[in-house]
């Protein structure tokens, strides 16, 4: 559904007429939105003090750099992601702005679990996991909290947002 009319989605009740334009805008085509996450992945390198706590990020939310192995290539592919601090785990959620497929991250990641996540200056080595039906239910209230748009995308699509769990295996 979202992939096909991005003009055609409802605006969310907690979004002003301006922040859904802004957000129409920002995600009209995959091309939009990779070509994006790769500008922030250089300003997150260029300067990362901040980026996990919101501070420092131009979207103001909290935000990692997530590193998969192609799973074609063998090459490492960097994007970054909004997430949730979830006791020593970082949760990270496979939303691609409500399009009907995963994003890469994700597919490369059912091929590789091992990942690097960077988190302002420091860097880590970990393993990603797909949370539980039972840990799913528990998380996205706090999902919510930190980016209500994700209960906004779920909406707009048939496809599951899969989840995931990075667990720190060491630090770098």
């Amino acid at each position: 559904m979202a992939t096909d009319n991005r003009d055609n989605l409802p605006k969310p009740e907690f979004m002003t007429e301006e922040q859904f334009e802004w957000l129409k805008k920002a995600t009209d085509s995959l091309d939009k939105i990779r070509g994006d996450a790769k500008a922030d992945v250089e300003r997150y390198k260029a300067n990362p003090e901040g980026w996990s706590t919101g501070k420092g990020s131009p979207s103001g939310l909290p935000t990692l750099l997530l590193t998969t192995l192609g799973r074609k290539s063998g090459e490492k592919r960097t994007t970054p992601l909004v997430f949730l601090q979830w006791g020593e785990h970082m949760v990270i959620v496979g939303s691609l702005a409500g399009y009907d497929q995963d994003p890469t991250w994700f597919t490369n990641m059912k091929t590789n679990r091992t990942c690097w996540v960077q988190k302002d200056h420091d860097q880590y080595v970990c393993i990603g996991r797909d949370v539980t039906d039972a840990e799913r239910k528990a998380l996205w209230p706090q999902l919510d909290q930190v980016f209500p748009a994700w209960g906004y995308f779920q909406k707009t699509t048939d496809r599951p947002f899969p989840m995931v769990s990075l667990e720190i295996q060491k630090k770098l």
